[in-house]
């Protein structure tokens, strides 16, 4: 008898955008919202990977645009980042995150429109270059992520500021779940740009705050 987990799995990897929305859709269960905690429960053990996905996904759309969410979504980014660094197979979520409600018509708005595209992305992804998922560079990947969770917080002021950290979180996703080391190596490369922005950005409003041209 086949593992209803192995089959998860096997759909995480080979359509792990899809995939995402889709078990989004369970966790709303008819419901008109869903809280964060239950919808990443619903990925399972396996869930690093489509959380990172399904967080950089929500915040590339109007839901980015709710206020509480993009700091929301940094702190799952870290719990789970961190989570991914000390290597713990079973992904924890704080209790917290029950209080931040995802609107079903919202989400099933920004579905419609994502859907074709999302099958398109998942038809050219593909696992490759295995060295760039696994061992220290997952360790680069956990600590990549880590600093732009924290960037949510402070690019979350900016209407739509965090689309670019979150275009990489979900290209570091991508990579973790489909195990596509080329994906991964994108993502890395990337982050380096919205570093620095983030940190130009911070000595801006420092500079505001105190004072200083």
């Amino acid at each position: 008898m086949d593992d209803p987990n192995d089959t998860k799995t096997a759909a995480h990897e080979h359509t792990p955008l899809q995939s995402v929305l889709d078990l989004i859709e369970v966790a709303l269960d008819g419901q008109d919202s869903v809280d964060l905690k239950t919808v990443v429960e619903a990925f399972g053990n396996r869930a690093f990977g489509p959380v990172m996905v399904l967080c950089g996904l929500c915040m590339m759309t109007p839901l980015g645009a709710i206020p509480g969410i993009p700091p929301a979504f940094g702190v799952i980014v870290m719990v789970f980042a961190l989570q991914l660094l000390f290597r713990r197979r079973t992904p924890w979520m704080p209790e917290v995150l029950r209080k931040v409600k995802i609107p079903a018509k919202k989400l099933f708005a920004v579905q419609a429109k994502l859907r074709p595209v999302l099958a398109k992305i998942d038809g050219i992804i593909r696992p490759r270059m295995s060295w760039a998922v696994t061992g220290p560079a997952q360790v680069i990947v956990s600590l990549v992520a880590i600093i732009l969770s924290l960037t949510f917080f402070l690019l979350g002021l900016i209407p739509f500021g965090v689309v670019a950290p979150a275009a990489i979180v979900l290209l570091l996703g991508l990579g973790i779940t489909a195990r596509d080391g080329l994906l991964i190596l994108i993502g890395l490369s990337l982050s380096l740009g919205v570093f620095i922005g983030a940190a130009m950005l911070l000595i801006k409003l420092i500079s505001q705050g105190t004072g200083v041209i």
